[in-house]
């Protein structure tokens, strides 16, 4: 009898621990003093953003119908800057991509501090109302 309370204490640990390790509540549920939900216009082209806690999704094109370059990213916010991973995908021509760290100077503006990977073309970013 005593060893199978120690089997199944183990098998509850192995499952339990990781359970308890495992959490919904990650980076993106956490708030940020920001609202950067939107459109902005940077670099000849227009960035449709959204904002889900500290995390930042976007599509970026620079026109509707035959785009050069149009690309995705993902980022995270960390005070008033947001570290960002972008991919250029195939609506454009262009197939490059990288690592932004941008400054978002407010709401309704954002600029480009860092980058590295391929060349990324827009330098300022600010909405359109």
């Amino acid at each position: 009898m005593r060893l199978k309370n120690v089997i199944l204490f183990f098998v509850l640990l192995s499952v339990l621990v990781p359970l308890a390790l495992f959490s919904q509540e990650d980076g993106s549920k956490t708030t940020s003093q920001y609202n950067l939900n939107g459109v902005f216009e940077g670099g000849g082209g227009k960035y449709y953003i959204r904002q889900l806690g500290n995390e930042i999704l976007w599509y970026g094109e620079e026109n509707a119908t035959s785009p050069t370059w149009s690309n995705v990213a993902h980022g995270v916010i960390n005070g008033n800057q947001i570290t960002v991973k972008w991919a250029d995908v195939p609506k454009g021509v262009i197939m490059q991509n990288g690592d932004l760290i941008i400054k978002i100077n407010s709401n309704d503006s954002m600029t480009l501090l860092q980058q590295t990977g391929e060349f990324f073309a827009t330098p300022d970013w600010t909405r359109i109302p």
